[in-house]
């Protein structure tokens, strides 16, 4: 296979449906750079936004992207922090995939603001009363520290391949007994900032007083449960890609482990936590509160139903069978569901707080349009919300972004484990078409 200088360490050429891959992620980024240049042109009038939908596609995305980003980082911390080996050969799969989700949820905060100019005042002017300004800090610190996590788990295996991206590191025993200890520590900072970086991101929902259906103390929790859960999936599926079209060989007993383990955390998210939400606000019907959380409880809307019987019940099924959890494919399967299932859940989150106008008396809130002269096209007293092309186009560019961090990741970063080759396919049977 043709190979390249890239670093001061030679690695393989991208192959032709590596190129073809690059390609496409390239096209979708230029895409969504003109379409969010037509956006600035023209403002947040071309996305399906208005005054009584001001969330939409981009907060959307960005709840479920910061939950993959979480749940991808404590899962690879977690072993490190209890001096465990256990899913060794995920650790840095999962810290990469991480770094990209994060990034994808920075990126996304940009086109939802719709003055990206006057990001500085984050930082020159905060308002420290507000939870948006808590959770772009976090982002923030979440982003250097998964730069900073990857980096200490490659850079002795840089420094072996004498790649100056080991930035004068020197590969010794007694080098990587240090970087052993300092992964404890990093680990112990990545937990909690993990942790909080969800929590905050719920906490902008549940400290809305005026939004009924996310005024809850349980959203922080259920935020956390959904990213385990989310984070878990999309690092199943990534791993077993990554094994098919890269260098990257799975362990197949813990692919498999994590499998159950998904499944436990599946269990506890849409089983537990959302009876443990349904139960007490059931209970609370007679003080008409029922009236409130009616549509989220009983699921009118499709979005529930393909969160929890869909993204949930669906693939615990498949891994509450042991015979069946083992298999490749299932895994793969549930996994994806499971992100899917948790990408509704967050739609849902956010129709059902806007589809109902915090007035709700005639005339209602004017939508910000412009008068037609027919009817009262220009107010209403309900939600009503729909993603444009322009949003949907931008949402693909960034994401692409993300997928970008990934594929040029694993070409360029030791993401294997040195002793953790075992994969579960045949010998032989995988091509680096990448």
């Amino acid at each position: 296979m043709a190979s390249t200088e890239s670093s001061g360490i030679a690695v393989p050429a991208f192959g032709r449906k590596g190129k073809l891959w690059l390609g496409l992620l390239g096209a979708l980024i230029v895409a969504g750079l003109a379409a969010w240049g037509y956006q600035l042109t023209t403002g947040l009038i071309a996305t399906g936004m208005r005054n009584v939908f001001s969330w939409g596609l981009y907060i959307m995305m960005f709840v479920l992207f910061v939950g993959l980003s979480a749940g991808g980082l404590i899962i690879s911390s977690a072993p490190k922090f209890f001096h465990s080996h256990r899913y060794e050969g995920f650790a840095r799969l999962g810290v990469l995939v991480s770094l990209a989700c994060i990034t994808v949820a920075g990126l996304l905060i940009l086109p939802d603001i719709g003055r990206p100019e006057r990001l500085y005042q984050f930082v020159t002017s905060p308002d420290f009363r507000s939870p948006m300004v808590w959770d772009f800090g976090i982002v923030l610190l979440y982003g250097a520290l998964n730069l900073w996590y990857l980096w200490l788990l490659t850079r002795r295996d840089l420094a072996a391949a004498g790649s100056r991206l080991a930035f004068g590191r020197e590969d010794t025993e007694a080098g990587r007994e240090r970087d052993r200890k300092l992964m404890f520590w990093t680990a112990t900072v990545a937990l909690p900032t993990a942790v909080a970086l969800h929590s905050v991101t719920g906490w902008i929902f549940a400290t809305q007083i005026g939004r009924g259906d996310w005024f809850s103390p349980l959203v922080a929790p259920v935020f956390i449960a959904k990213a385990l859960v989310s984070g878990l999936g999309l690092l199943l599926v990534v791993a077993v890609l990554a094994d098919r079209f890269t260098r990257f060989r799975v362990d197949r007993e813990e692919l498999a482990s994590l499998g159950k383990v998904l499944g436990i955390f599946l269990a506890f998210h849409v089983v537990y936590l959302l009876a443990a939400e349904r139960l007490p606000h059931a209970w609370a019907n007679h003080f008409e509160f029922w009236a409130i959380t009616g549509s989220f409880l009983i699921g009118e809307s499709a979005y529930f139903w393909l969160w929890t019987v869909v993204g949930g019940a669906l693939p615990l099924g498949l891994l509450a069978i042991p015979s069946l959890r083992k298999r490749v494919p299932v895994i793969v399967t549930a996994g994806a569901l499971a992100v899917v299932g948790t990408m509704f859940e967050g739609i849902r989150l956010v129709f059902t707080g806007y589809e109902v106008a915090n007035i709700d008396a005639a005339p209602g809130i004017s939508l910000g349009g412009t008068y037609a002269g027919v009817g009262t096209d220009i107010w209403a007293t309900a939600g009503s919300y729909t993603p444009t092309l322009v949003e949907v186009v931008v949402t693909l560019g960034i994401i692409a972004v993300g997928a970008l961090i990934v594929t040029v990741g694993m070409r360029y970063v030791p993401i294997q484990q040195p002793d953790g080759q075992r994969s579960y396919a045949t010998d032989g049977g995988h091509e680096d078409t990448t």
